[in-house]
């Protein structure tokens, strides 16, 4: 019989450990995988594109405004000029009347009359009865004519139109 031989280490018995790491050792581990997704879905920076088309409108519009408006020429030696007329007064419109009375005139009231409170006849003011003395405060020409702001003798005021008073 052959002799038996008897250790007391195990010879290379396959175990179980070996068994996990070689399930495992064909696996190619890639670090870089979540890296590859986030390239993909990165944003492009921003295009500056309209900026340069808003830049481009606002150019072309203020050299259009200046062509439109352009400042006219200064002399280089200006002249002196003599004026040998004055200037007019300005023009009164020819379809405004004069006005018939005048600041501080008295005059009568033809008939009893209820005075306005404004000059466009819009708000009421006091009665007054025919005959009574007005002084004339104001006057202001209206589409219907003109009215005049009146003063009566005991300090009641409003407007009147001119064809109620003499």
């Amino acid at each position: 019989m052959p002799p038996t031989m008897t250790n007391t280490f195990p010879i290379a018995r396959p175990s179980l450990w070996n068994v996990f790491f070689a399930e495992d050792s064909d696996k190619d581990l890639d670090f870089d995988e979540g890296f590859e997704e986030d390239e993909l879905h990165e944003s492009k920076p921003p295009s500056r594109r309209p900026l340069l088309w808003i830049l481009l409108l606002v150019l072309i519009g203020g050299v259009a405004y200046w062509v439109l408006n352009k400042p006219t020429p200064r002399m280089q030696n200006p002249v002196a000029i003599e004026v040998t007329e004055q200037p007019s007064a300005p023009a009164i419109q020819s379809d405004i009347a004069a006005p018939l009375f005048s600041e501080d005139q008295m005059v009568v009231l033809t008939e009893e009359s209820m005075l306005m409170g404004d000059s466009t006849n819009s708000q009421p003011g006091p009665i007054v009865a025919a005959g009574e003395r007005l002084k004339i405060v104001d006057g202001s020409h209206q589409i219907q004519g003109w009215v005049y702001l009146v003063k009566t003798e005991s300090g009641k005021m409003g407007w009147i139109s001119g064809e109620k008073i003499k």
